[in-house]
């Protein structure tokens, strides 16, 4: 018999960019120059305008409030230059996700001369509703210029959020500790989940048992890849085989793109999912699967539950 053993593989959705304001805040660190209060609070009016025009998802309205040939860069260095495409990126922005707000912390505004100033700060940007995830943040840098009275953006940059740790990054997964069952006709699959030392990867073992005999054993790694940015996940099974996976949230499910070879050296392929049905169960589907090269159409789905912990 060949057992499928439960693998999980997948990524966490990045910061949009552009998530670049949100309501007033604190006053920067550094003192406001001598005659530039006005400056500066008309500065701080422009980043609530722009969490209102957030809000209310008015493309037309963000647009505005950069200077004709204004850009945005996300952290991957992509731009976006000229209001005419700003406003069709926030249009079809705003239609992708409705629904979400937007939260930031100014920590610098710096006067580089009488009519440019450098505003630096920190995102926070919430999904419409929890089952989307948990709030992404990001950090930034802008470049604004005074344009007949007005504070417009030239350019901003969005950061990578070099402050959120690994095990941050991993706490939606954290309903997974634990130790789950399935048992299906005469098989047997077993898995444990728990929290590495350090905290930075969960760690999950698993075995699949045949009429009470061990078929397959295998360990997990599940972590956050700072090369790619997204959650990836590393398995090797007692048969010789490996696999990774990266990991995708699509609202209250996991999507996981995996790829790997068996032991015997066929290389395989799947695109997984995983889904939380309550507090203690689960469902793990594999669709798409090859074998050698060649597309298999044996799905395989899998409802776990949690076991309860031992009598004492």
């Amino acid at each position: 018999m060949n057992a499928t053993p439960w693998v999980l593989f997948g990524t966490l959705l990045a910061a949009i960019p552009g998530a670049l304001a949100g309501p007033p805040q604190a006053p920067a660190a550094a003192a406001v120059p001598p005659g530039r209060a006005e400056d500066e609070k008309a500065i701080r009016s422009g980043v609530d305008a722009f969490v209102g025009a957030f809000a209310k998802a008015d493309a037309k309205a963000i647009a505005a409030m950069f200077t004709d040939q204004g850009e945005a860069i996300d952290v991957e260095g992509r731009a976006i230059r000229g209001r005419e495409a700003l406003e069709a990126h926030y249009a079809a922005r705003f239609e992708d996700g409705p629904g979400e707000k937007l939260e930031a912390t100014i920590e610098l505004i710096h006067f580089l001369a009488p009519e440019v100033v450098r505003q630096d700060g920190r995102t926070r940007l919430l999904p419409a509703t929890p089952a989307e995830g948990p709030p992404s943040t990001a950090r930034y840098t802008a470049t604004l210029v005074k344009d007949h009275g007005r504070w417009l953006i030239a350019s901003i940059r969005e950061l990578e959020d070099t402050a959120i740790s690994h095990h941050d990054r991993l706490k939606e997964l954290e309903w997974l500790v634990g130790d789950w069952v399935e048992e299906t006709g005469e098989a047997l699959i077993a898995t444990s989940v728990a929290w590495s030392e350090d905290g930075n990867f969960l760690l999950r073992s698993f075995e699949v048992r045949v009429a009470g005999k061990a078929e397959l054993k295998g360990t997990q790694r599940i972590g956050w890849d700072p090369l790619t940015r997204q959650i990836k996940s590393w398995v090797f099974d007692s048969q010789g085989g490996y696999g990774d996976g990266y990991w995708t949230r699509s609202g209250d499910r996991w999507v996981i793109k995996s790829s790997g070879v068996r032991g015997d050296g066929q290389s395989t392929s799947a695109t997984q999912a995983l889904a939380r049905l309550g507090k203690d169960r689960l469902l793990w589907t594999s669709r798409d699967r090859t074998l050698g090269g060649e597309t298999r159409d044996d799905d395989h789905e899998v409802t776990m539950v949690r076991k309860p912990p031992e009598p004492k």
